[in-house]
């Protein structure tokens, strides 16, 4: 490197803006030397060591123009990295003058092999499904170790969230109708809005989990290396990142996104699959999905910046990330459905094709309330049930009845308000009994509008239509896939 003086400390640091996975090419052991020049570093490669500095330049609130804060910033990207990456980041050296004196400060990586980074594995095609499950594990095993305060918890409530989103969203605002449709992006920003209204209690029932954690906040594929003795991830965010801190499911969101976007979405349901299974994850799929479309809106609006910025790829990488936002938008809806009408086998026949979606679903059966209450032919109830988490209950056939103070009347209540708890709580919600009561419908129909749930209204007929048919226009009415 051509520089005096040069010491190596081992010590405590944390990261600044991370180089391309290009960047850190090469095997362990290679002996070549090479200088590769990011936005705001300087990285110098020697043998089987990075040597990364930090350009004396303001980089996001960090002033890095004076020497001792670019030291502060070295150690800092050390003690933030280590957690994800053990044995990679080692300390920070001094880089002195002729005199002595310290003029520059470089963090000390242990140089990862270029070909066993996780974007390169997906590139040549390679199996890669260990690999996540054990990048799963551990980003779990990072968040548990996490502490959670009521300052971190309050990341995750809704009016953060909501503000979250509509940053978000805004950094769109000069792309539209250039680089960006219009109408993709008002149609993203208004769905978004409508999933959080009405879920005050789902983002505070994370909050009150401990769900909310300091993350990696910068999860990506590039940023991966997949090694025998299990994954390091590196170029996590610094603490004053707004990605950092925030519900655990959205971290890991990024990496899904990421896999989505190399073409691999199977990948990514993979990952988020096992995630959730070594987190002990109880989420509604809805909120996974708005995670997932928030992550790409934030990263679609970085795109764009970087096609203003001459990056000739980015701006189509822009358009395919807003139209995964607007798809996981679109499974992430909050709907209510009735599925009504005669005769009772084939109503609950096809409300329980309906919950089968893999977008989960609660399905509550008029008959099913009506036995768990006990409801006498007064219509008193013996005792209220609390909502099962379970997302698709035993079915058993629906009875009806006439609207009143009857029995009925007191199960449909019951269902309703089964049903407006799940709403909030971001699970979409099949209710099936006759509704063959106009009153009814409409107190179904306040419920919807309450929780800002799209209500769909479905009747089955004994005549015409076979199962298999009813249940194809039930799942499009409904607006389920496939």
């Amino acid at each position: 490197m051509n520089q005096p003086g040069t010491t190596d400390r081992r010590g405590g640091v944390a990261p600044s803006p991370p180089p391309s996975e290009a960047d850190r090419g090469g095997g362990v052991g290679t002996p070549t030397m090479s200088t590769v020049e990011t936005a705001h570093s300087t990285l110098f490669f020697v043998s089987d060591r990075v040597y990364k500095m930090p350009k004396r330049a303001p980089v996001g609130r960090a002033d890095l123009r004076r020497r001792e804060a670019r030291e502060a910033a070295c150690r800092a990207e050390i003690v933030r990295n280590r957690p994800f990456a053990p044995g990679v980041y080692l300390g920070v050296a001094d880089v002195r003058d002729d005199t002595g004196t310290p003029v520059e400060h470089m963090v000390v990586m242990r140089r990862l092999p270029g070909d066993r980074s996780l974007s390169e594995l997906l590139a040549r095609g390679e199996p890669v499904r260990e690999s996540l499950r054990d990048v799963a594990r551990s980003l779990v095993a990072f968040h548990e170790r996490c502490e959670t305060t009521t300052e971190i918890a309050s990341r995750g409530r809704l009016p953060d969230v909501e503000a979250g989103w509509l940053a978000a969203t805004d950094a769109l605002a000069p792309f539209r109708q250039g680089m960006l449709a219009a109408g993709e992006v008002d149609d993203i920003r208004r769905l978004g809005l409508r999933y959080l209204c009405g879920r005050e209690a789902l983002f505070d029932g994370r909050a009150a989990r401990g769900r909310i954690r300091d993350g990696h906040g910068n999860l990506l594929a590039e940023h991966i290396f997949c090694l025998p003795d299990g994954p390091r991830m590196l170029d996590r965010v610094p603490a004053d990142d707004s990605r950092r801190v925030g519900d655990v499911l959205a971290d890991a969101a990024v990496l899904a996104v990421d896999l989505e976007l190399r073409g691999a979405p199977e990948l990514a349901r993979s990952f988020l699959g096992w995630f959730g299974e070594f987190a002990g994850e109880t989420h509604p799929p809805s909120l996974a999905q708005f995670y997932l479309a928030q992550c790409a809106v934030m990263r679609a609006g970085a795109s764009a910046v970087r096609a203003r910025l001459g990056d000739e790829s980015a701006a189509g990488e822009a358009r395919r990330l807003i139209g995964l936002a607007r798809e996981h938008l679109r499974r992430a809806r909050v709907r209510l459905v009735l599925v009504g009408g005669a005769p009772g086998s084939l109503r609950s026949a096809l409300a329980g094709r309906l919950a089968a979606d893999q977008d989960g679903w609660v399905l509550l059966s008029a008959a099913a309330v009506r036995r768990e209450l006990a409801v006498d032919p007064a219509g008193v109830v013996a005792a209220s049930v609390p909502l099962s988490t379970t997302r698709v209950p035993t079915r058993v056939p629906t009875a009806g009845g006439t609207r009143g103070s009857g029995p009925a009347d007191a199960v449909c209540r019951e269902m309703l308000r089964r049903a407006r708890e799940a709403l909030e709580n971001g699970d979409s919600v099949i209710l099936e009994a006759p509704w063959s009561d106009a009153g009814r419908r409409s107190e179904a129909a306040t419920v919807a509008a309450d929780t800002w749930a799209d209500l769909i209204e479905l009747r089955c007929s004994a005549e015409g239509s076979s199962l298999a048919e009813t249940a194809r226009n039930g799942r499009l009415a409904a607006g389920i896939p496939g």
